[in-house]
C-alpha cells in the first residue's frame, strides 16, 4: 500500500514547484537562481513557459544559461538536450524525472495508545508499531534495541514515551543522546511543536552560561519532558543532575520534580565506530546507564538505528543487557527512492569538473557530503592527495556564485552558527549544504531532492545513512558518488582514505601494555565498594618516552580503558573533568588486571580487538569492490548503471516484550 495521506502525482508536483518558485524569488545571485530555474523546470516537464517564472533575464543570466543546461526564447524556458563529457556515466537517467510514489509501505490503523498521545493518525509501518507495543510492554529496567530504516519514525519512540510517562507523573523526563548538533537541534524543533512536549530542550556545549544554567534548572525541577545531550555533556558538566533526577523525587527537595524514567540513545550504531576513535564517551555510556539504574533500578534504556552492522549489534549486546529483560524489533524496508550513480575517477581534477557539472544539474534542495573537515589546501596536503575537503568545496562553490549555501563540518564550531544553519535549512533558506557526517544524520527534511557524495564513505552504514537524507517524502531521489581511486602507490585518494579509516586507529598491544601500567602507576583512590575493587585513573598518564601528555594521549589512554571495558576486564563507572585534571573511575572485573604480567589478559582482549579490526576490514573492502565493480561495468558496456534500491540487512524476525 503506498504511503497513507500522500499527494497523487500531480499535486505533490504543483506543491513542490511552488515550494521552489518561493525559493527562486529569495535568491539574489545568478548561481542560485539558475540553478533553482533548472530544478522547477525539471518538474515542468523540462519547458515551461517564461511568464511563470518570476526572473527577470539579464544579460548576466543569458551567458550562465549554457552552465546549467538551460535555453530562453520569448516565450519559453527548457532543459538541454545535453550530450557532456564531464557528466557522469548514468546521470541522465538517473535525473530523468519520476513523479511516481517509489515509498511503498503498509498502511497500519491506530491503537488508543497512538491515538491518545500523539497527534498521528496512523503507524508509517509495521516496523515502528512493533517498536512501540515492545516499549510499552518492557519491564521496568529492561533494554530495547531498534533497528528502523531512516525516515521510518524512530523518534515516535521517545515522543510518545516521554508523553505517556509524563500523564503518570507531571515531572517525569528522558534524555536522548544525540551524536551531533545538528540532530539535537532538529528534535529541539519538532518537539517544540508538539502539545505537552514544547518545553522540551537541547543542551549543547557553547551555549551563554546564564541560559545553561536555566536550562538545567528547569530540568532538574522537572519541567523539561525531553533533554537533548550528547555523550559528552552526559558524562561531563550534567553527570550529577542525571543522577538526581533519577533519584525518587520523595527523597529530593520539594522543587526537585524531575523523574527520570528513560535513557534513548540515538544513531546508536556509532557506538561502536565513533566510540572506538574519536569520541571513546560512547563507550562509555554503559556506565551511566548502570549509574543511573544504581538510583533509579526501573530506568528503560532504548537504543535507536537505521544501520546496525553485526559488529555494532555484537557491542550493543554485550554492553546494554539487562537482567530486566532484552528484546530486539528489526523493520526490514526496501528503500527504493534512489536513483543512484557512481564513478571513480584517476585524478581530481577530472572528479572536480565532475562534480562541478552535477552541482549546477543536481535538483534542489541537495546535501554535498565529503570526508575531510578541515581548510588544508593542495600545497599543505600535497598534489598526490586527491581528496577534497569541506572547506575547499565550499570555497569553491562560493567562488562559482553561489550563495544560498552553508558549510557544516567539524570547523564550524559555533553551536548559535550551527543552530541558524539548521532552521534555516528547514524554512528553504538554504538550497545546498556541504558537510561531513556531522550534519544529517536523523534531521527531517522531507523535500531534499539529491545527496552528492564527494568522497567514498568509510563503510555502507555510513553511506546508507547519508544517501537516506534524500527523498524521505516517499518520491525520487538522486544519490551521485563521485570519488576518487588512482590506484597508485604514494597517493592519497578516497579510496585509501576510507580503508585506512575503517581499520586504523586501533591500539596496539606493544602501546597498550606501556600504557596501562602507565595508568596504574599513577592511580588514586584505590578503594572497595561492596566485593568490587574502584581505582581512579588519570588520562594524564604517560608511558615512558613521552614528556608532555595531550588531548592525543588522552584519546590513547581512553582508547584503552575502552577496550578492556568491551573485553569486560572493568567498567567506567565515572568520570572528572575538573579544569586541568581528566580522571576516570574505574571498576575492576577481572582481578588479574593488576597484576605485572598480563598476559593471558591481553591475549583475550587483543584477539577481541583483532576480530572486531577484520570485520570492519571485511566490510570496506566490500563496499570498495561493489563501487569499482560500477565503475567497471558502466565504463565496460557504456550503458548507465541500473539505478537500484538499498535496503538495509536486517533480520526478518521480530521479538517484543509482550510475546
Amino acid at each position: 500500500m503506498l504511503l497513507e495521506g500522500a499527494l497523487d502525482g500531480r499535486e505533490w508536483l504543483t506543491s513542490q514547484t511552488a515550494r521552489l518558485i518561493d525559493c527562486l524569488a529569495e535568491a539574489v545571485t545568478t548561481a542560485d537562481r539558475l540553478a533553482l530555474v533548472r530544478s522547477i523546470v525539471r518538474f515542468k516537464g523540462g519547458r515551461m513557459e517564461r511568464a511563470e517564472l518570476p526572473l527577470q533575464i539579464t544579460d548576466e543570466i543569458l551567458n550562465s544559461l549554457s552552465r546549467f543546461g538551460l535555453a530562453v526564447t520569448d516565450t519559453s524556458v527548457r532543459l538541454l538536450d545535453e550530450r557532456d563529457s564531464r557528466a557522469p556515466k548514468g546521470f541522465w537517467a538517473a535525473q530523468d524525472l519520476d513523479v511516481s510514489l517509489r515509498r511503498y509501505q503498509e498502511h497500519l490503523p491506530p491503537d488508543a495508545l497512538l491515538l491518545r498521545h500523539t497527534q498521528y493518525s496512523d503507524y508509517r509501518s509495521e516496523g515502528q508499531k512493533a517498536a512501540v507495543h515492545s516499549l510499552v510492554t518492557m519491564p521496568k529496567g529492561a533494554s530495547l534495541m531498534v533497528c528502523l530504516p531512516t525516515g521510518s519514525g524512530k523518534s515516535l519512540l521517545f515522543q510518545l514515551y516521554a508523553a505517556w510517562m509524563r500523564e503518570e507523573h507531571p515531572g517525569s523526563c528522558v534524555v536522548v543522546i544525540t551524536p551531533t548538533v545538528s540532530l539535537a537541534m532538529d528534535h529541539e524543533r519538532t518537539l517544540s511543536l508538539i502539545p505537552g512536549l514544547t518545553g522540551s530542550r537541547a543542551l549543547v556545549g557553547g551555549m551563554d552560561a546564564a541560559a545553561r544554567a536555566d536550562l538545567v534548572d528547569a530540568f532538574r525541577r522537572g519541567e523539561v519532558p525531553v533533554l537533548l545531550i550528547s555523550p559528552e555533556i552526559a558524562l561531563g558538566s550534567i553527570r550529577d543532575h542525571l543522577v538526581e533526577a533519577a533519584t525518587d523525587p520523595e527523597e529530593k527537595l520539594g522543587s526537585l520534580q524531575a523523574h527520570l524514567s528513560a535513557i534513548f540513545i540515538d544513531e546508536a550504531h556509532i557506538i561502536e565506530s565513533w566510540g572506538r576513535t574519536f569520541r571513546p564517551d560512547f563507550q562509555r555510556l554503559p556506565g551511566l546507564v548502570e549509574e543511573l539504574r544504581s538510583r533509579n533500578e526501573d530506568l528503560r534504556c532504548v537504543l535507536l538505528s537505521a544501520t546496525l552492522p553485526p559488529s555494532a549489534r555484537d557491542v550493543l549486546r554485550t554492553s546494554y543487557s539487562s537482567a530486566r529483560g532484552w528484546a530486539e524489533v528489526d523493520g526490514a524496508s526496501p528503500r527504493s527512492e534512489f536513483d543512484i550513480v557512481i564513478e571513480g575517477y584517476d585524478d581530481a581534477q577530472a572528479r572536480l569538473q565532475a562534480l562541478d557539472f552535477v552541482l549546477d544539474r543536481a535538483p534542489r534542495p541537495l546535501i554535498v557530503y565529503t570526508t575531510l573537515a578541515g581548510d588544508e589546501g593542495e600545497e599543505e596536503r600535497g598534489t598526490r592527495d586527491l581528496r577534497l575537503s569541506a572547506a575547499e568545496l565550499f570555497g569553491r562553490l562560493k567562488d562559482r556564485g553561489y550563495q544560498r549555501i552553508a558549510l557544516f563540518s567539524g570547523e564550524v564550531t559555533s553551536n548559535l552558527e550551527r543552530n541558524q544553519i539548521v532552521l534555516d535549512w528547514a524554512a528553504d533558506k538554504i538550497d545546498v549544504v556541504v558537510a561531513t557526517s556531522a550534519f544529517g544524520m536523523g534531521v527531517d527534511k522531507s523535500n531534499v531532492r539529491s545527496v552528492v557524495h564527494a568522497c567514498l564513505p568509510d563503510s555502507p552504514a555510513r553511506y546508507y545513512q547519508e544517501i537516506g537524507r534524500a527523498a524521505r517524502d516517499g518520491r525520487q531521489g538522486l544519490a551521485v558518488c563521485l570519488f576518487t581511486d588512482a590506484n597508485k602507490d604514494n597517493v592519497r585518494d578516497d579510496v585509501t582514505h576510507a580503508r585506512s579509516t575503517a581499520t586504523s586507529s586501533w591500539i596496539t598491544s606493544d602501546v597498550a601494555a606501556p600504557r596501562w601500567e602507565a595508568m596504574i602507576r599513577s592511580s588514586s583512590n584505590n578503594r572497595w565498594v561492596a566485593d568490587k575493587r574502584r581505582i581512579s585513573i588519570d588520562l594524564d598518564a604517560m608511558r615512558l618516552g613521552l614528556t608532555i601528555s595531550n588531548d592525543r594521549n588522552r584519546r590513547w589512554n581512553m582508547s584503552i580503558l575502552n577496550l578492556l571495558q568491551r573485553a569486560r576486564s572493568l567498567d567506567v563507572i565515572s568520570c572528572s573533568q575538573e579544569p586541568g585534571r581528566f580522571i576516570w573511575d574505574i571498576e575492576i572485573r577481572e582481578p588479574g588486571l593488576l597484576a605485572h604480567d598480563l598476559g593471558e589478559i591481553w591475549d583475550r582482549a587483543f584477539a577481541l580487538r583483532d576480530a572486531e579490526q577484520a570485520r570492519a576490514g571485511r566490510e570496506v573492502v566490500m563496499f570498495i569492490q561493489s563501487h569499482r565493480v560500477r565503475k567497471t561495468l558502466a565504463s565496460s558496456f557504456g550503458s548507465p548503471p541500473v539505478a537500484f534500491a538499498v535496503a538495509a540487512r536486517h533480520s526478518d524476525e521480530r521479538e517484543s516484550f509482550s510475546n
